[in-house]
């Protein structure tokens, strides 16, 4: 885990807390990672894309968590630096152009970077804005919660999707971010 992570919990409630979140993200990232070049490495019987083919193949993840955020808190948030650093706003630029659930490895195939890159960014955003939002019944690693919906598969293959939250989507449409680099390679 970077240092950057470590001083940003140190103004947050519960950093210990959202630390242990971050090892278990960081391990399922692992768990769960495919080399992709367009084709995985799965083998025959993989079911990494099938998200696509079959809605009824995904479970809605459910938490507790209630959004009570609103378009306009959203478009605040977004422009403060400080919770949406360029990297976060990589992140949910290229999950609005997508336009649909995605997993961190297809945001990494299409984008650029690695699927860690998407896990660790999303996991620091939403540890940002848990002093902003009551997650008094929300466990730790149910933090994404805030930020995204989520789906899993019903396969062996066991994947997540994730998509904005439609406040935040709306809130991307209202914002200028012209200036943050929707592939990798551009300057």
């Amino acid at each position: 885990m970077d240092n950057e992570i470590k001083h940003i919990l140190e103004g947050v409630k519960d950093g210990d807390k959202v630390l242990n979140y971050i090892e278990a993200l960081e391990e399922h990232l692992e768990h769960h990672h495919h080399h992709h070049d367009g084709e995985c490495d799965c083998g025959d019987d993989c079911h990494c894309h099938d998200h696509d083919d079959e809605e009824s193949e995904w479970e809605e993840i459910k938490t507790p968590y209630e959004n009570k955020l609103t378009v306009k808190e959203w478009e605040e948030f977004l422009k403060n630096d400080k919770i949406f650093t360029e990297d976060a706003l990589k992140l949910v630029k290229r999950m609005r152009h997508i336009a649909a659930p995605v997993s961190y490895m297809e945001l990494a195939d299409t984008f650029g970077l690695g699927a860690m890159y998407y896990g660790i960014e999303s996991c620091k955003l939403a540890i940002k804005l848990v002093s902003f939002v009551n997650t008094d019944n929300l466990k730790e690693e149910d933090y994404w919660a805030i930020i995204f919906n989520a789906w899993k598969s019903k396969r062996e293959y066991e994947t997540e999707i994730y998509a904005l939250r439609p406040e935040l989507y709306e809130a991307l449409g209202n914002v200028d971010l012209s200036k943050v680099p929707l592939r990798e390679n551009e300057i």
